[in-house]
C-alpha cells in the first residue's frame, strides 16, 4: 500500500489526527509516538525555515525542500501545506507536482489573496470562489497519483461570513475536490451547521485543532462527534520545542553556563543517537567494509 492509499484508507475508519512536524526529528518523533499521518504546517516552516511569521514570505521551493525532508524520514503519509498554490493556476499546478516529488500525499490549498496570512491572523483577505475552482481544477488535472488527495480550505468565514464559506466549500466540492476545511470556525455551533450542511455532499470533512487559535479546544472524539472525520493537531510540537528550548537556554546562562544546571532536561546522548539510528548505520556500515 502506498502512503496516499494509506492515507485513503484511515478516512474510511475516523477519527484520526494528523500530527504536526516541523522538522525531521519531530517527524520521526511523531511516528514513533503513533501518530497515524503527519501535517506539515506553513505557519511552522515559516518559524522553522525563515525565523518569520506566516504571512506568505516562503517561498515555493523552500516549501518543496522543506517537505522533502520531513518525508524522507517517515513511513506513515505527510499531510502538505499548499497556501495559496503560490501564484496563478500554473503555479499551483507546479505546486501540485512539486508536492508529490517531495513525497506528500495529501496537502490543502487555501482560498486566500497574495499575500496570504496565517488562517487565525487579523485582515485576511480572500479571491474570488471562481479563482479557487480554476485552480482546484489545475491542481486536480495535474496530480499522477490519483490517490493523491486534495482539500479544499476556506478562509472566508473571518471575512465573508459562515454562509458565503458553507457555499464556497460546496462549489470547492463541485470541481472535484476530495476533502472540506473551513479553518478558524470560532464556536460548536458554527461546527454544528457547517458539519450539517456540508456532510450530505460526502467529503471527508477537517478541523484544525491548533490550540492558539480561535476554535474551540476539543478532544477528538468531540471533533468526530460533531461531523469532522480528522484534525489537525499543526504546531503544538513547535510550541512544546519552543518552550523546552527557551527553558533550557535560560537556566544554562543564569547557572553560570554549567551543564550540570540543564542536566534534567537533556536526553541521554547516547538514547538520542538510537533515535536517530545510530547503530543501524554502524550495522551497516560494517557490511561493506569486507
Amino acid at each position: 500500500m502506498t502512503r496516499s492509499e494509506a492515507f485513503r484508507a484511515l478516512l474510511r475508519r475516523p477519527p484520526f489526527v494528523c500530527m504536526g512536524a516541523h522538522d525531521a526529528v519531530t517527524a520521526k518523533l511523531a511516528e514513533q509516538a503513533g501518530a497515524p499521518a503527519i501535517y506539515v504546517s506553513g505557519f511552522a516552516a515559516s518559524a522553522i525555515v525563515a525565523g518569520a511569521p506566516d504571512m506568505g514570505l516562503l517561498s515555493q521551493t523552500e516549501m518543496f525542500e522543506h517537505i522533502r525532508r520531513i518525508c524522507r524520514v517517515t513511513k506513515v503519509p505527510v499531510f502538505a501545506d499548499a497556501d495559496t498554490g503560490y501564484g496563478g493556476v500554473l503555479d499551483a499546478q507546479r505546486t501540485m507536482r512539486l508536492w508529490e516529488e517531495a513525497g506528500a500525499s495529501v496537502l490543502h490549498l487555501e482560498d486566500q489573496a497574495v499575500p496570504k496570512k496565517c488562517g487565525h491572523f487579523a485582515g485576511k483577505q480572500i479571491v474570488s470562489a471562481e479563482e479557487m475552482q480554476q485552480k482546484l481544477r489545475a491542481m486536480l488535472q495535474a496530480r499522477r497519483d490519483p490517490n493523491f488527495f486534495i482539500v479544499a480550505r476556506t478562509d472566508s468565514l473571518a471575512v465573508t461570513g459562515l454562509e458565503d464559506a458553507i457555499a464556497r466549500l460546496t462549489r470547492y466540492a463541485e470541481v472535484g475536490a476530495d476533502g472540506l476545511y473551513c479553518d478558524a470556525m470560532e464556536s460548536v455551533e458554527q461546527m454544528k451547521e457547517i458539519s450539517r450542511r456540508l456532510r450530505p455532499l460526502g467529503k471527508p470533512l477537517l478541523f484544525n485543532m491548533a490550540r492558539s487559535g480561535k476554535s474551540p479546544y476539543l478532544s477528538l472524539n468531540e471533533v468526530h462527534e460533531l461531523g469532522f472525520d480528522y484534525a489537525l493537531c499543526p504546531i503544538e510540537p513547535m510550541f512544546a520545542m519552543h518552550k523546552a528550548v527557551k527553558t533550557m537556554m535560560e537556566r544554562f546562562m543564569a547557572e553560570g553556563c554549567s551543564t550540570d544546571a540543564v542536566a534534567d532536561l537533556l536526553t541521554p546522548f547516547d538514547e538520542f543517537n538510537e533515535f536517530v539510528g545510530m547503530s543501524e548505520m554502524v550495522a551497516s556500515e560494517r557490511r561493506f567494509a569486507g
